[in-house]
């Protein structure tokens, strides 16, 4: 088995890599005027690997392992944006299914093209062999794998936290999952993972946003690095967004019991943020479930396997920070290890 420092170095390292490609996604779509939340990505993320599905709604809660009030609000909000709608199932006129829009399919050939060229550079900048690239493949499949049903125990209830994980679907399989591209891979496995243990750690004290998710997860490893506390400013300089915007989040989440407002060492005029104990020990909860699910998985992984995956793993953050591979982020998006 491998350490746990190595485990929790690469569910971190993946984190981030998901981040950013997430949020490279994001930039694409909202200059299409598209607003996303915790809620809308997942099931936009589905559509996006299965324009052709027509699920009901009980699969999208069973996909996104996220409460039916979440999945509810997000569809709705995904039918005015014009990008789903409803149609009524074959099989049975009193029910409705869900199914993508001509909107969504025009919408899903913009990021689609540009994370094609952004792994084509990538295999130029790295040159990682095919044979590589294939044992790092087969590696993200049996990861999203494990997420779905496939090698480690799955939830079968929000509350059954012994291998967080995700509910088993018929949707996911090793044989769909063999069909996608690796930065798809790496977007399905992280999210996966991230959203029942958060859902269920967090979403029962109050309603979990992508942007409270950023910020305790920023929070939580200064914390670690003994970093200090940092003011609205500089969080909004960070997440470069509007303080006010910071200010109604952290609000939120002082509400909710996660984060408090504490005096500014420098400046008394000045407040800092920080995570309270019950907001550490949450998130020092998840991270131990992540590290604990590497551990497991990684054990079930041949060893030369695992020295390709952690190569190319690095391969890929190096070509992040480079000017070839910044060229294909979020303008100002770059890999932050503390993310």
């Amino acid at each position: 088995m491998i350490s746990s420092n190595k485990a929790r170095s690469i569910w971190m390292r993946l984190f981030n890599i998901s981040d950013i490609l997430r949020n490279t996604s994001y930039y694409l779509l909202e200059k299409n005027k598209v607003q996303f939340n915790f809620a809308k990505f997942p099931i936009v993320q589905f559509f996006f690997e299965r324009p052709d599905a027509r699920p009901a709604m009980k699969d999208l809660l069973a996909i996104t392992g996220l409460s039916s009030g979440a999945v509810s609000q997000a569809v709705d909000a995904l039918i005015e944006d014009g990008l789903l709608e409803h149609v009524r199932s074959e099989q049975d006129h009193r029910s409705f299914l869900i199914q993508v829009t001509e909107q969504l399919r025009e919408f899903r050939k913009t990021p689609l093209r540009h994370f094609e060229k952004m792994l084509e550079a990538f295999r130029q900048y790295s040159g990682i062999t095919p044979e590589e690239m294939a044992a790092t493949e087969e590696v993200f499949v049996r990861l999203a794998e494990s997420r779905t049903g496939g090698e480690l125990a799955v939830i079968r209830q929000p509350s059954d936290l012994s291998v967080p994980g995700l509910v088993s679907h018929e949707w996911n399989g090793r044989e769909y999952l063999n069909t996608l591209p690796v930065w798809n891979l790496i977007l399905h496995f992280a999210t996966n993972l991230k959203i029942p243990v958060m859902v269920y750690y967090y979403g029962k004290r109050g309603r979990m946003t992508l942007g409270k998710l950023r910020l305790l997860n920023y929070l939580f490893h200064l914390s670690g690095h003994n970093i200090g506390s940092p003011s609205v400013k500089d969080l909004a300089a960070r997440f470069r967004v509007p303080s006010g915007v910071v200010s109604q989040t952290l609000n939120a989440m002082i509400q909710d019991g996660m984060v408090e407002r504490v005096p500014s060492p420098h400046d008394r005029r000045m407040n800092g943020i920080r995570l309270t104990q019950q907001g550490l020990r949450m998130r020092r909860q998840c991270a131990s479930s992540y590290t604990c699910f590497m551990q497991n998985f990684f054990s079930l992984i041949e060893p030369e396997k695992i020295n390709v995956f952690e190569r190319d793993l690095d391969l890929t953050l190096q070509f992040l920070k480079s000017e070839e591979g910044r060229a294909f982020l979020m303008p100002g998006e770059t890999y932050d290890p503390y993310l």
